[in-house]
């Protein structure tokens, strides 16, 4: 970049004119975003960020009146018949929709409706602006989501129109473009819609992992268990089988990690990891066979490359908008697969929305630096926030806040006037110095005892509310707390009739909502949880990192509740969580 000076304000009178054409149709949104992306990388960092936010503001004000009547035509007008458009809590979302030629990271908080705002943008590019649907696709981390989204743009645009953006899974759309491209046509591909858990995936790793371990390698590893709290486990007769497991899970991270900004510590046991993966994909390239991992990247490199991919009309050249959800969940692959789209498609504008607060897979190789880098990774971007919670009662959003220990400019806003109702109850369990099988049996009594109340407490609010009982979910961060199941847990509560109680780990409920969550472990040896496998894995996640995200899990944890929270702590309340005592008493 160069150090030119401010343009002339000329050019903001004709970015606000070519805007104008486009409302009009008079032109193509790809004359105003290259336009502008070019006055933009003429300057140095600095003055180009200053002349972006500048032309952002300026380019609002003929986009706002059309931006918000897509807003009110999905969402509904306050209880004084204000539309929601002109609430100071939807400012964030009328700021998104109505910018067009920025690339935008939304940083939107739970319960802020994120997937709504990318329908009422595409209603808006459609609509207001003339955008085709065709030119618009919508990339997703899982076949439910992307069936959600596909369904809501049905609704708001019409089963014709909505039907024509394109809306799939990352590792779809790179299925088909290995299965288009002439090139690797012939290839087996072992994933389609989602890369997870591949029975062929996972059994050819362990071979590679047997074919590559010596004992040589599996001293290196018993090394790693000494000093640890899981050193016991190098004493048990299976231990060599269960190192070989971690093996497995581990190499998978690691080829997930490369490319991340941070790389992995270089150590006996990562050269040994490369070793495998070495050997695992010269059997993949040999066999003709390519993984979800390798699907992604080689899918990146035909994008970025001049292969033949004429028959992806939407991909080749004519993509206008990209929009990209769950972004604080991107990996090295996915990163690399969209800017291979983008390549392909020089003109077209990306939509990234993701939490960065949620950001709860690094077990899969996900790195929040794609997402805390957005805006020096892609030209004439911005961050914008989506803050407002539309699920959670006040004293819940202000809980998730603390939880995070929040700046005010990043906290989350309540959008709903009901205040929602926060219990807390600790076992003062000791279990310094004792065996699990003890104090574990005192936590499930204690938690039994405790459930059952905590879930009468909460329908009771209901009755006195005047709804009807509540949906409810018993989270924990693993499957079997304190050494029990969670379906077993379920039957300790009184379920009315019609009802059911549903269970789920913290990490799968991420997404999901209920009236009212009891969470069983609100202690701090689960948030975070130590594994058996982070001596493995300890060299690409860091302690600090680890803990980091434990906290964001915790805020996933108490912000899946609608109207009620109940906190269970069988020894003692974990730090970040004290807070809810003051708001229990409110």
């Amino acid at each position: 970049m160069t150090t030119a000076s401010l343009p002339k304000p000329s050019f903001f009178v004709s970015h606000i004119q070519r805007c104008e054409d486009l409302l009009e149709r008079r032109s193509d949104i790809s004359s105003v975003v290259d336009k502008l992306r070019a006055v933009i990388d003429a300057q140095s960092e600095e003055t180009g960020a200053k002349i972006l936010k500048r032309a952002a503001r300026e380019e609002r004000a003929p986009f706002t009146a059309l931006a918000a009547e897509a807003i009110d035509r999905r969402l509904p007008s306050a209880a004084d018949g204000t539309k929601a458009s002109n609430l100071e809590v939807n400012k964030g979302l009328l700021d998104f929709v109505s910018l067009v030629s920025p690339n935008i990271r939304l940083r939107a908080r739970a319960g802020s409706g994120k997937s709504t705002a990318i329908v009422i943008k595409c209603d808006f590019l459609v609509n207001a602006l003339g955008v085709a649907p065709e030119t618009i696709q919508v990339l997703t981390f899982n076949k439910a989501a992307a069936t959600d989204l596909s369904r809501k743009l049905k609704d708001a645009l019409g089963p014709e129109v909505g039907g024509k953006i394109g809306v799939s899974t990352f590792h779809s759309l790179a299925y088909w473009v290995l299965k288009t491209c002439p090139e690797t046509r012939h290839l087996t591909l072992n994933f389609k819609e989602e890369d997870r858990s591949q029975k062929e995936q996972i059994s050819d790793l362990k071979v590679a992992v047997m074919q590559n371990f010596s004992a040589q390698d599996f001293r290196v590893y018993c090394s790693r268990y000494e000093g640890t709290d899981f050193q016991f486990l190098t004493r048990n007769p299976g231990f060599e089988d269960q190192v070989r497991d971690f093996i497995s899970g581990a190499t998978s991270l690691y080829r997930a990690r490369r490319g991340t900004p941070k790389a992995a510590k270089a150590s006996p046991i990562t050269r040994h990891l490369a070793r495998i993966v070495e050997a695992y994909e010269a059997g993949l390239i040999e066999t003709n066979v390519i993984d979800g991992e390798a699907g992604l990247r080689k899918a990146a490199d035909l994008l970025s490359g001049d292969a033949d991919l004429s028959k992806l009309k939407r991909l080749d050249g004519a993509l206008k908008y990209l929009f990209v959800d769950e972004y604080q969940d991107f990996s090295a692959a996915f990163e690399a697969l969209t800017r291979g789209v983008l390549a392909r498609n020089p003109s077209c504008v990306i939509n990234t929305v993701g939490d960065d607060w949620q950001s709860i897979n690094s077990f899969m190789g996900a790195d929040l630096s794609f997402f805390t880098g957005f805006r020096k990774s892609y030209p004439a971007a911005l961050n914008l926030p989506l803050q407002t919670n539309w699920r959670c009662g006040k004293r819940i959003v202000d809980l998730g806040n603390a939880v995070m220990r929040a700046k005010e400019s990043e906290q989350a806003v309540a959008g709903l006037t009901h205040e929602g109702k926060i219990r807390v109850k600790t076992g003062g369990i000791n279990d310094y110095r004792r065996k699990k099988d003890e104090w574990h049996e005192e936590a499930r009594v204690f938690l039994e005892a405790q459930i059952e109340t905590m879930a009468r407490y909460a329908w009771a609010d209901d009755a006195r509310a005047g709804r009807e009982p509540g949906t409810m979910v018993l989270l924990a961060a693993k499957n079997e707390p304190f050494g029990q199941s969670l379906r077993s847990y379920a039957k300790a509560i009184n379920i009315p009739e019609g009802m059911k109680v549903d269970v789920s780990t913290t990490h799968a409920s991420k997404g999901r909502e209920w009236d009212h969550v009891i969470l069983l472990d609100g202690v701090v040896s689960e948030y975070p949880a130590s594994h058996p496998a982070d001596p493995v894995t300890r060299d690409m996640i860091s302690s600090q990192d680890k803990a980091a995200e434990g906290q964001r899990l915790l805020y996933v944890a108490v912000t899946r509740a609608k109207h009620s929270l109940a906190i269970l702590a069988p020894t003692e309340l974990h730090p970040k969580l004290l807070k809810a005592r003051e708001f229990a008493k409110l």
